[in-house]
């Protein structure tokens, strides 16, 4: 095929202002698509994603997802490899631009000036789903409004690029027909011009950099130009839009009266803990809405002495998230803060807003304490006693196993859970990573069970850029590691002047080396290098070294070693607190590293932590015993046995840095477990 003959085929098979139609049924099919694409927006955000979010839950729908998530596109298949598998951000968008793209060129038989038209009126019609997704909390069922956030996004960029392009061939529609001078001094015309300013305003502020540059910024620029844009659309669409302008409204202010309604001051007390984190603390009694489960968030903002800028802050709620860290039946809330940007003023007011409640489908508070489906639980290590029935800590709890992993002050999302979930019988697991020791500090100021606890600290200064994350694929199961018989000491490395574990003293294991042992549990938080390791995200805190290993198990390794000292009397030895002893940055130092005192049932490690086969085996309850000379009997995929009823009884949480979540939730994936993330980061 020679150049003639692709250009003649493009001209005629692209879309061209010479198509000659009827302006009147040019304007019905344009208005036609446009409600037809809003319904449908409405119909997949109201009915299709609450309905995919209950039948998860159900345990022949999770069976088939099990079983393609960890068999058909296990991490051998040719389509895990792809970028778009793991990635969701590229799966909306695809879903979105095939969207609205099917409204757009449906039916236009190449009539450039209606697809121009359609651009225009489908992104009128995408406004109030745009709008609906934004609402705190969400109206639908088994829906958290932060999950939505991402649909938000894509839908908004959509928006954006299709106000662009509406303008762009409607000036040069303008234009090439000697009109645009006429066309541009008419005023609708302007208001739409001011309106694609206000977008294109919106997505510049909106990149990621723009955001971390000053969030302030982009949440007034957000908030402001979302009502001028609502407005100016309203007079330059034609025919009118009456009834989106109505959803526009309705939706924008019913947000502002149900914010204000669930808003209440308080006076708070700030407590240090370390240079990282704070705990802000207030009564109970002054939250608007009480708590019901564990894990859910409030809002807050300062209280502003000055009349007009609390006028202000009414208007434009630039309101910070914060989980709350204590369980619901406290007299005091607890909110562990990392210190930042957020003022943290002891004794001040602040505007409270919430709490909203978690979307966790596991957990229910009951009716009575003596409810009937509370005996019946299927949980045999539960307590069905009179007197722990009626505890506030006894909750229905749908679940047998519960592995969580957070960062950061992402803690208090894992601290009210574990203390419930291990009150209610149910095992669980909860790993931190902390960039500070100093952090550890927080535990003390609150009541818990902290059984299944594993602390791990990866960097005792806390620099951001000590933090990655490493994704090999499987390893090659005909090899085998023949030295079998290393000692913990070979392996013990120093710490380098970062504060971090230094990689380069360690002796590296082969790389082949799986990183699951029979005896020991230590864990090991060495970062394998391979050829197969994609960029480094410095926002992750976890290490997926080898995760889902075929490589058969050998020792573990540990680059830190801790130094506990247990404080008890002879009368008094029942979970008593320890003293952790960081190791030393330098020999030669004369001052001695500051100790720290934590609860017992705390396991403490320096180090990254990596999620593989052995925690895999926990969520299964099929870790192999300390005299097993043979992993065989853990391989639960050799037994013969379906193990997907029991696999939907296992959660995994994620909560924290956006890279923690993601990575967490990608390993979680890859088992076909259930998972459920809580991240405000945007």
């Amino acid at each position: 095929m020679n150049s003639k003959s692709i250009i003649s085929w493009f001209k005629e098979h692209l879309p061209t202002f010479d198509v000659d139609v009827d302006k009147h049924f040019r304007t019905l099919r344009v208005r036609k698509y446009s409600q037809i694409c809003l319904l449908i927006s409405f119909v997949i955000i109201c009915v299709i994603i609450p309905l995919m979010n209950c039948l998860v839950l159900t345990d022949k729908f999770f069976k088939i997802c099990h079983h393609l998530k960890h068999h058909v596109f296990n991490r051998r298949s040719w389509i895990h490899k792809t970028h778009i598998y793991h990635n969701q951000s590229l799966q909306l968008c695809s879903l979105c631009f095939l969207f609205t793209s099917i409204f757009v060129f449906q039916g236009a038989n190449r009539d450039l000036l209606e697809i121009t038209k359609r651009m225009g009126r489908i992104s009128v019609a995408l406004m109030p789903p745009l709008l609906f997704l934004t609402l705190r909390p969400s109206p639908l069922p088994h829906t958290l409004y932060l999950a939505l956030l991402p649909v938000h996004k894509w839908i908004s960029r959509i928006v954006v690029l299709e106000s662009v392009l509406h303008t762009w061939f409607y000036l040069y529609y303008m234009y090439i027909n000697g009109m645009l001078y006429v066309k541009m001094r008419k005023l609708p015309n302007i208001y739409g011009v001011i309106a694609l300013g206000l977008f294109l305003l919106i997505a510049i502020t909106s990149i990621r950099y723009a955001r971390r540059w000053s969030y302030r910024v982009f949440y007034y620029v957000h908030y402001v130009s979302t009502w001028l844009i609502v407005l100016f659309l309203h007079y330059h669409a034609r025919p009118g839009i009456s009834y989106y302008t109505t959803l526009n409204v309705l939706i924008l202010t019913g947000q502002i009266i149900y914010r204000l309604h669930i808003t209440n001051i308080t006076r708070a007390t700030i407590v240090p803990i370390s240079s990282s984190l704070s705990l802000l603390e207030f009564s109970l009694a002054d939250l608007p809405k009480t708590p019901i489960l564990p894990g859910g968030h409030l809002r807050i903002n300062i209280y502003h002495r000055n009349f007009l800028r609390r006028w202000i802050s009414h208007l434009i709620p630039f309101q910070h998230p914060f989980t709350i860290a204590s369980i619901p039946s406290d007299t005091i809330v607890r909110l562990i803060i990392r210190n930042g940007h957020f003022p943290l003023r002891t004794d001040e007011n602040y505007y409270v807003t919430g709490a909203f409640e978690p979307e966790l489908s596991f957990i229910f508070k009951p009716s009575s304490p003596f409810d009937i489906s509370t005996r019946s639980s299927k949980n045999p290590f539960r307590n069905n006693s009179s007197a722990l029935i009626s505890s506030p800590l006894n909750f229905i709890i749908k679940a047998q196993r519960v592995f969580m992993c957070v960062g950061g002050s992402g803690i208090s999302f894992g601290l009210p859970l574990l203390r419930i979930l291990n009150f209610n019988g149910v095992n669980v697991r909860l790993l931190w990573v902390s960039r500070d020791y100093k952090d550890l500090e927080v535990l003390n100021h609150f009541r818990n069970n902290f059984e299944g606890m594993e602390i791990y600290i990866s960097g005792t200064e806390g620099n951001e850029q000590d933090i990655e994350i490493d994704y090999i694929d499987y390893h090659d199961p005909s090899i085998d590691i023949d030295n079998e018989g290393i000692s913990l000491s070979e392996h013990v490395s120093e710490l380098g002047d970062n504060s971090m574990l230094s990689e380069d003293t360690a002796q590296r294991p082969d790389e082949n080396t799986a990183l699951l042992s029979k005896k020991s549990t230590l864990r090991t938080h060495q970062s394998t290098k391979t050829n197969d390791i994609p960029d480094i995200n410095a926002d992750d805190e976890i290490d997926f070294t080898y995760a889902f290993s075929r490589s058969k198990s050998r020792k573990n390794t540990a680059h830190g070693t801790l130094t506990t000292h247990s404080s008890f009397n002879g009368s008094n030895v029942f979970r008593q607190p320890k003293t952790i002893e960081p190791p030393a940055q330098d020999p030669c130092l004369a001052t001695p590293p500051k100790k720290i005192r934590i609860p017992a049932g705390v396991k403490v490690f320096f180090g990254r932590p990596t999620l593989g086969d052995k925690d895999y085996e926990w969520c299964l309850q099929t870790e192999c015993d300390a005299e097993t000379d043979s992993i065989q009997c853990c391989r639960w995929a050799n037994q013969g046995r379906d193990h997907a009823e029991y696999l939907s009884q296992v959660w995994v949480l994620a909560a924290g840095p956006r890279g923690l979540i993601e990575s967490t939730r990608r390993w979680a994936t890859d088992g076909g477990l259930h998972f459920h993330g809580e991240s405000f980061a945007l």
